[in-house]
């Protein structure tokens, strides 16, 4: 499938171009049905955009900041409380900084592509060719900002590190990192499991840049919990998808069916998490250069799943929101339809995301 880019450096749409690849003989007095329905090829469908935090650039503005916390303070010794057991005391309170507020700045970007079909080309075909490239626009929009959204989320600089918070990582097998991924290492119902433990818990787990043992972080980390307005989502590849399916504690354990929300990709629940299958989750193949924080390459082909906390590993701000506009354009004797589009996505919290990097087989 062309990308947003490709698409909008395309040539126009000729007669020659839509006719089809494979020709046929036919004879005057023997009939030919020419069907007007197209046997679609498998699309890709969007569903990282379900789990952001979702907002709109109003008219007139360029930028949008969302507020957030670093963390609650708690009482982690930030907070200076005292028990007193009178009343009467000569000390003040111990005041309290407020420092923990940021923001994020989110700046929709243009998005622009099209495709122009010549008057020709749109009177001798069978098809109804407006419909047909309106349906390839805004697919690929569609991928295009799944594809946007796993590229934020998935950043090397979102992993956390000896001092910062950020996304943790669960390696199949013995693995310490990408490149010691081995045949086997596949995912299991043990790392979805301490996945979820490590979203939830206020410790930052990190591993060290040399192959070290994994270690805390000084940086205490939000302890997210999973709600039925903003769950824990696992995302996995097809290729993972399959070792659960052939895993009995996952099947037995797994809920189908149930009247939560079902999200777009949904397979079922596993120890309350929601379990997504997409496309676009992130793949390294065999000898390619790995996705953790190491400069190697990986001896097996590979993905990147994630298990997130909805609504708060991420936000995606539309400047515009994807718009198909259809028009003449007589200079070339062509109809044209142009898709417009504006839209950033990025990372909120860093420690509402945990990666899952696993072997294929």
């Amino acid at each position: 499938m062309e990308d947003i880019k490709q698409l909008s450096t395309a040539s126009e749409t000729a007669q020659t171009s839509v006719v089809g690849a494979t020709s046929f003989t036919a004879y005057p007095l023997a009939p030919v049905q020419f069907l007007k329905e197209i046997v679609e090829a498998g699309k890709k469908r969007m569903f990282f955009e379900q789990v952001l935090y979702r907002t709109v650039a109003p008219q007139g503005t360029k930028d949008v900041v969302i507020p957030v916390k670093s963390t609650y303070f708690g009482y982690n010794g930030t907070v200076g409380m005292r028990v007193d057991t009178t009343e009467r005391t000569a000390a003040d309170i111990t005041w309290t900084q407020l420092d923990n507020l940021d923001g994020v700045t989110l700046t929709p970007a243009i998005q622009l592509s099209g495709v122009a079909l010549t008057n020709h080309a749109l009177r001798t075909n069978s098809l109804d060719l407006l419909n047909v490239a309106r349906e390839e626009l805004i697919y690929a929009i569609s991928d295009k900002v799944d594809q946007d959204i796993v590229t934020a989320l998935v950043a090397s600089t979102v992993q956390s590190t000896s001092t910062a918070r950020g996304a943790q990582i669960v390696y199949g097998g013995d693995a310490r990192r990408d490149s010691e991924l081995a045949a086997g290492d596949t995912l299991t119902t043990d790392m979805i499991a301490e996945a979820r433990r490590k979203l939830m818990s206020a410790t930052c787990k990190y591993w060290p840049d040399s192959a070290g043992s994994e270690a805390d972080s000084s940086a205490a980390k939000n302890p997210w919990y999973s709600t039925p307005e903003e769950p824990f989502v696992l995302f996995l590849a097809p290729e993972q998808e399959e070792v659960l399916l052939t895993d009995s504690q996952f099947v037995n354990a797994a809920e189908y069916g149930n009247n939560d929300i079902v999200l777009n990709g949904e397979i079922g629940k596993y120890l309350g998490i929601k379990v997504v299958v997409a496309h676009n989750v992130k793949a390294a193949a065999s000898g390619a250069a790995v996705l953790d924080y190491s400069s190697t390459t990986t001896s097996v082909a590979m993905h990147r799943c994630m298990m997130v906390k909805s609504r708060k590993c991420g936000a995606i701000a539309y400047g515009m929101e994807p718009k198909l506009t259809v028009f003449d354009y007589p200079n070339r004797a062509q109809q044209r339809i142009a898709l417009e589009s504006a839209y950033q996505a990025k990372v909120l919290y860093k420690d509402a995301i945990v990666f899952l990097d696993v072997a294929d087989a």
